[in-house]
């Protein structure tokens, strides 16, 4: 299993590769009025209007900092039987690991040691990273009013 590991203001998530769409720069977004304050705002993307949702605030944080390593993940969201994009704004997007399923608990805890995806050698860092549920983290109800 291929992971992006992101961070937040409430720790730091592990991402299924197979959700991901693709990962572009932080963007200046355009605002959607009476949108509820984790809605960073709507971006094109190929020509399609994309939510895109601020990470930390959807978790009652503060705004993400507009650090070099933060991102949109573009994300697959599932909608009435079809995969729509959203966007995710987080902060340090810089990191991908291999693990087995054997690494994650089923608390959705993904414990181990750090390996490397280029040389798949242990780095020396401990990692715990909760798996991100698109699914569960991101109102259903608000994707529906911004599609």
């Amino acid at each position: 299993m291929l992971l992006l590991l992101f961070r937040s203001s409430d720790g730091r998530y592990a991402l299924e590769s197979h959700h991901i769409i693709e990962i572009v720069p932080r963007v200046r977004t355009k605002k959607v009025p009476s949108a509820p304050g984790y809605v960073s705002g709507m971006i094109n993307y190929q020509g399609v209007p994309v939510p895109v949702f601020d990470l930390p605030v959807l978790e009652g944080g503060e705004p993400s900092r507009p650090f070099y390593s933060t991102r949109i993940i573009l994300v697959r969201y599932p909608l009435d039987g079809e995969d729509i994009p959203v966007g995710i704004l987080a902060e340090g997007v810089t990191d991908v690991i291999r693990c087995s399923d054997g690494d994650v608990s089923s608390t959705g805890i993904l414990l181990g040691r750090e390996k490397s995806v280029r040389d798949g050698m242990p780095t020396g860092r401990e990692e715990i990273a909760q798996l991100f549920d698109v699914a569960r983290m991101i109102p259903e109800d608000i994707v529906r009013q911004l599609r």
